[in-house]
């Protein structure tokens, strides 16, 4: 019988040390292809469950222990999950708030109903423990599948809470968290029939609370994605304004190419008109080589990429400014508009502020790159003087103060989608924009 008994709570404590493991691998996901055993969700399980079954031996009810369990849960996340820093910090911590908070909840209230104490529910061996501890494992496996889909169906609504709010939510857990282990204490000692069925209460009402911050919260979010949505939408007539302004530009260039074009095939009919074939090649090598030094041609796998980069640096070439481009063949994992917006604003930022420069050697170069999904674009301009240094917010130069800086917002807001990040720094004489995008986040 003891020998069935310890088959029977190391199979408890591995079921917890599963559904623990479960759950951030489902909210965040694996950083391997091949599911849960393959991003070692096996072999942390197994040492949840050595830890749990090792804890229980040193204690009857493991308090601050807890912190331990998360901990382990925090070390699979962080090294075999993927996703925001802060959703694999939420996802170790919930699991083991649900199963505390469920084992409190379902031992205070065996207590109340049979006025027997804590301690003696926890340690007893016989049906009665065994028909509880497999009721407390369903529940707790109800409320972790539960839970997955209600953060599953939020997170294909678009929703956005704020680092304040996170924090609220983190202080809030913590506390209840606190609150529970403080009560099951009370309840392992000798107290009245009436004062285990207060603490239940207490307990089911701190589980409320916890449940109405939740959807407060998702309320709140949802509100705040609207107001974001509101300011990309603002931004995005903003953008188009400036994308006409550019069209304009790139129009009147047409329009010189094409009286370059009239003026080259009217000079080639007079050559051969006269019979002077050797002037003629030679006319033709020499607007070749003119055409090579203000045409930049790029031919990746994406149409989006090649017609921005192609038109703005032939812009670029317009305006006297040496412009090179350096790029990857396919843009896997970027969004075709993001792909759009991030490169059209790049190089119009370095564009604008290189034909503004006085300088006689003025220069432009386009660096893209990839390396296990993670995407980096370089553009580099040449300045006369310090631009952190002058204007270290990236205000627009512009007059309209209504689109100040808006091309900054708009790369800053595509590297943040993808888990990348954006920076902007000087280098010999260059001023650099570099963002990464990471398409396996």
């Amino acid at each position: 019988m003891t020998v069935l008994w310890d088959i029977f709570e190391i199979s408890i404590n591995f079921f917890q040390g599963f559904i623990m493991m479960y759950f951030p691998y489902k909210f965040s996901g694996g950083k391997s292809k091949g599911g849960f055993v393959k991003n070692h969700g096996v072999v942390f399980t197994a040492l949840l469950a050595v830890l749990i079954s090792v804890l229980n031996y040193v204690t009857v009810f493991e308090y601050f222990f807890i912190f331990v369990y998360i901990a382990l849960i925090g070390i699979f996340s962080f090294t075999c999950l993927k996703g925001r820093y802060i959703d694999r910090i939420y996802a170790s911590v919930f699991p083991v708030l649900i199963v505390v908070a469920v084992s409190a909840m379902t031992s205070t209230l065996y207590s109340a109903l049979f006025g027997k104490p804590v301690y003696e529910i926890i340690v007893q061996k016989n049906i009665q423990r065994v028909i509880s501890v497999v009721l407390t494992q369903l529940i707790i496996l109800y409320m972790i599948l539960l839970s997955l889909r209600i953060f599953t169906r939020n997170k294909k609504t678009t929703y956005h809470i704020s680092a304040n709010e996170w924090m609220l939510i983190s202080v809030t857990l913590l506390l209840s968290m606190a609150a529970g282990l403080f009560l099951v204490r009370i309840a392992l000692g000798e107290i009245s029939q009436s004062g285990r069925l207060y603490i239940f209460l207490v307990l089911v009402s701190v589980v409320m609370i916890n449940i109405v911050m939740f959807y407060f919260v998702i309320s709140l979010g949802k509100k705040n994605a609207v107001k974001t949505e509101n300011e990309k939408l603002k931004m995005q007539i903003e953008y188009n304004e400036q994308f006409i302004k550019n069209a304009d530009t790139e129009y009147s260039l047409i329009q010189k190419l094409r009286h370059d074009n009239k003026a080259m095939f009217q000079m080639l009919n007079d050559f051969l008109s006269n019979g002077e074939i050797d002037e003629a090649k030679d006319y033709l090598k020499k607007m070749a080589y003119i055409a090579d030094n203000r045409i930049i041609f790029v031919n990746t796998e994406n149409a989006f990429a090649n017609s921005i980069i192609n038109a703005r640096l032939t812009t670029a070439k317009s305006f006297g400014i040496n412009a090179v481009c350096m790029t990857v063949n396919s843009f896997t994992g970027i969004d075709d508009i993001d792909l759009s917006r991030l490169l059209s604003n790049m190089l119009d930022n370095a564009i604008t502020a290189t034909s503004e420069s006085e300088m006689s050697d003025k220069k432009i170069t386009v660096n893209i790159s990839e390396d296990l999904g993670v995407y980096t674009f370089i553009v580099c301009n040449s300045i006369k003087e310090s631009v952190l240094q002058k204007n270290p917010q990236l205000l627009s130069t512009r007059k309209s103060r209504e689109v100040s800086g808006l091309g900054t917002k708009i790369i800053r807001d595509i590297s943040e989608k993808y888990n990348g990040r954006c920076d902007f720094y000087e280098k010999e004489d260059m001023f650099c924009c570099s963002v990464m995008l990471n398409t396996d986040y």
